[in-house]
């Protein structure tokens, strides 16, 4: 080999050397960055933070255990609509007694509750409520079909009425008793409003507090000889979310209000409410219009 074709040939080795180790470096990048997108795929997923969502689960169809063993309903639709709009956080649901689902907020069994709990003056001592109402409604009186002294909470004087113990109707009853010189037997279950209506029926009591939209439901479906009575002390309230009153609860309240307002406003709780309730009860102009 001459000098010239010397010079050649190590030039050439040297720029095919100089190509692969460009390819080899370049191959590494691309797989530093992988590892990198992978890791930062991961970091995002760890980010991720569970909160546990109580719900009663014996309230349809506001919420109830479905036949897959899941809590489901209008709470429950509303809930992981919210969790769709909010990615640093996903819910997980458990259903609970409503004897102790209060309780077991305060134990820190779970984060948050959604399970139409009204707001009381007690209840705002304890506990962090939500700002934007997810639903709005009315309480009637279901007495037997054909009863004729059943018609406000005046006629329940002197008669029976059962309520769950610990419930809002239960907070109702108990005020308006104590107003009114104790003139009604309130009697205590365990907030099956099923039972508390075959009850009603069959005479055990005269009368129960109720959701119409909760025992309207039930008695249709089980077909009961049970009416109703919008109560004539009662205006639409709104039912907001309810957080323990702690770090999470603080931190979990304005994300979640702001994702309510959002549905709100995009028409989404009217629609869940319309699919689950049969009718739209996410506003209180919506109900009100029907009562008048």
């Amino acid at each position: 080999m001459n000098k010239l074709n010397t010079i050649r040939f190590l030039a050439l080795s040297s720029a095919l050397a100089l190509a692969l180790t460009g390819c080899a470096n370049q191959g590494g990048a691309q797989s530093s960055s992988a590892a990198q997108s992978a890791q930062g795929s991961q970091s995002k997923e760890a980010d991720v933070v569970t909160y546990r969502v109580a719900t009663e689960g014996a309230y349809a169809p506001f919420n109830y255990v479905g036949a897959d063993g899941s809590p489901d309903g209008y709470d429950i639709a509303v809930a992981k609509a919210v969790d769709e709009l909010i990615p640093e956080i996903q819910f997980e649901y458990q259903a609970v007694e409503w004897s102790s689902i209060f309780a077991g907020l305060e134990a820190e069994k779970y984060d948050l509750i959604v399970s139409q709990a009204a707001k009381t003056p007690e209840r705002e001592e304890k506990y962090l409520f939500g700002d934007t109402a997810y639903t709005w409604g009315i309480g009637a009186i279901a007495y037997k079909t054909g009863r004729t002294d059943i018609k406000s909470m005046d006629d329940l004087a002197g008669k029976t009425v059962t309520v769950g113990v610990g419930s809002s109707n239960a907070n109702i009853i108990e005020t308006w008793n104590a107003a009114h010189g104790n003139v009604v037997n309130v009697t205590y279950g365990d907030g099956d409003i099923s039972k508390a209506l075959l009850d009603v029926q069959e005479g055990r009591v005269d009368a129960t507090l109720v959701s119409p939209v909760t025992a309207g439901l039930i008695v249709k479906e089980q077909g009961l000889d049970v009416e109703f009575a919008l109560r004539n002390d009662d205006t639409v309230k709104p039912v907001y979310w309810l957080f323990n009153q702690n770090e999470d609860g603080k931190y979990l309240k304005p994300l979640v209000d702001k994702a309510l307002q959002t549905l709100l406003d995009n028409g989404t709780l009217a629609e869940l409410s319309n699919t689950y309730l049969g009718e739209d009860y996410s506003t209180q102009e919506a109900v009100q219009a029907r009562i008048n």
